[in-house]
């Protein structure tokens, strides 16, 4: 009987330290290895300096086998990551909603036809609040250089405004409530933007594409989020928070901020 009993928790230690390893976050260089995977497009890998994207997902704890939600995912740079980094099987979700859309159509479109990102499902024209995936199923929700975009209303065209938002800015009360839903109790929410100058309100991110970092860590901890890590990867002391992100000299050389929050203890 000692025998047979030893031998089970024996197994048992062992299975558990398996499911241990599975779920551990993937090291750096398992990270630097998705960078260079055979099936990433080339044309991806010019803009891996400006983003660092293999210390981004050690920051974002990303674990084989993980589900991901990339909101605002525009052409997929990041949902390529993700899928190739969480295997056959994790699952990413890729929403953007319909004003992305118009911009990131053509992209996402060619990244994923044929199949080619077997686990990546795609939630197009789809606002956040609406995205059908199963509550405390997701262990990553991610956004990179988006969240302003809740806020982008408008832009000017010719010397025009044209209006792209006809009902206003995204409630971000309805769509932040969702993600806590959606959030695993242990899960996590990275979010990295352009910073603007404090004080500068909505308004920035129709201008200049940018967000005030305040606005983002207030309504993330009025939706019932903690904010538990910050990193500086990303930093740019010289860059000027009152320039467009598009401008030639200002294009991808911004000063972003790169926050993690976590569901808070009730």
């Amino acid at each position: 009987m000692r025998i047979n009993t030893l031998l089970a928790s024996s197994l048992l230690a062992s299975a558990l330290t398996s499911v241990t390893s599975f779920a551990e976050p993937l090291s750096l260089s398992a990270l630097e290895n998705v960078l260079g995977a055979e099936s990433r497009p080339a044309a991806d890998s010019k803009r891996d300096a400006a983003r660092k994207p293999a210390q981004i997902m050690k920051f974002a704890e990303v674990s084989e086998g993980d589900h991901v939600l990339d909101l605002f995912a525009g052409g997929g740079w990041y949902t390529e990551l993700f899928s190739i980094a969480v295997g056959s099987e994790g699952k990413v979700y890729a929403q953007n909603d319909e004003v992305i859309w118009r911009f990131a159509e053509k992209r996402i479109k060619e990244r994923t036809k044929n199949n080619r990102l077997a686990n990546v499902e795609r939630f197009d024209q789809i606002a956040i609040a609406d995205v059908n995936v199963p509550d405390n199923s997701v262990d990553l929700v991610f956004t990179a250089l988006n969240y302003h975009d809740l806020f982008f209303t408008h832009t000017v065209r010719d010397g025009k405004k044209v209006v792209l938002r006809p009902n206003g800015a995204v409630d971000y009360k309805k769509a932040l409530a969702k993600l806590k839903r959606v959030l695993k109790d242990d899960g996590v929410i990275v979010i990295i933007d352009h910073h603007a100058e404090p004080g500068s309100g909505y308004e920035a991110a129709n201008t200049i594409h940018r967000i005030d970092a305040n606005i983002v860590k207030h309504q993330l901890a009025e939706a019932g989020f903690t904010l538990v890590e910050e990193a500086f990867y990303l930093t740019n002391p010289n860059d000027d928070l009152s320039k467009n992100v598009f401008a030639a000299d200002t294009r991808g050389k911004t000063d972003r901020f790169i926050y993690k929050f976590v569901k808070a203890k009730s």
